[in-house]
């Protein structure tokens, strides 16, 4: 083994520290950002959603799932994505994933009246109580009337955030979440290897992406509705800038690594609670 002398050891344990320093932010800081952003409310949907659809599929078809196999699974699963385990598995992403660099300019986005406005109408959005399908006839119908300007700050927001990819990123953990939870509680369901429906959801990638660009589109026109063209446009230079994307990067890592670590949380309890009961 060749050895390394003491002085090239020590300025690599200084590059070491230095890198460690400045490639990762506190977690506070990172719970802070994903407040102001709307990051944090987005994150308590996750387990809704990934729950609805395990307690969709384990009825499915009459039910392949014994009630006690489903009450079993359902009961594991509202540990496994639990708001809380779910935003702090989120929040050590984020907090991985940005620099020190990256909090000033985060900050005075958010904290900018612009910045607090859109996260604002995002949030007030999602609360709404109008069907999926009536918002996207709605924001389909507004898309179709914008102007140039308009239309072009729309998709540079969906093209600066990567948001057709991230939804179907987002699809395909939860799916394997689902299918995998499933398999789970009952050993006997023919179910394929995550490694392998992953790869197969992942020949579906083009055209996922581009159904989820019309349907994106159709709901940041509805979103935004109340934006001023300029101030649009300005949301999508935010969003291009390094630390808008960095932050960005960081929205996508954390919602992988939640929705990954109920999987895994889900799996365990799942074979623990089968084996403590002996079936």
């Amino acid at each position: 083994m060749r050895r390394i002398h003491w002085p090239a050891a020590w300025a690599l344990a200084l590059l070491a520290a230095h890198g460690a320093a400045t490639a990762a932010v506190g977690a506070d800081a990172a719970r802070e950002l994903a407040q102001k952003s709307g990051l944090w409310s987005q994150l308590g949907s996750l387990g809704t959603q990934v729950r609805n659809g395990l307690n969709a599929a384990a009825q499915k078809d009459g039910g392949k799932l014994d009630a006690e196999q489903q009450k079993r699974l359902l009961t594991c699963a509202e540990g496994a994505y639990a708001i809380d385990r779910i935003r702090a598995a989120a929040i050590d992403a984020v907090a991985g994933a940005l620099s020190e660099p990256d909090l000033a300019p985060l900050r005075a986005w958010y904290d900018s009246p612009l910045g607090g406005r859109i996260t604002q109408m995002e949030e007030a959005s999602s609360a709404l109580a109008v069907d999926p399908q009536e918002r996207l006839r709605l924001g389909a119908e507004k898309l179709a009337g914008a102007g140039p300007a308009r239309t072009a700050a729309l998709q540079a927001i969906l093209d600066n955030t990567h948001g057709s990819q991230r939804m179907v990123d987002t699809m395909i953990e939860v799916t394997l979440a689902i299918q995998q939870g499933v398999a789970s509680a009952d050993p006997s369901a023919a179910v394929p290897p995550a490694a392998e429906m992953r790869a197969a959801l992942e020949q579906q990638r083009p055209q996922l992406a581009a159904r989820y660009e019309r349907i994106l589109l159709s709901l940041f026109s509805f979103n935004y509705a109340g934006l001023p063209d300029d101030e649009l446009r300005r949301y999508a230079d935010f969003l291009a800038s390094a630390s808008g994307m960095a932050f960005n990067d960081a929205g996508a890592r954390a919602v992988s690594r939640a929705l990954r670590g109920g999987g895994v949380q889900l799996g365990r309890c799942v074979q623990e609670a089968r084996t403590t009961r002996g079936s």
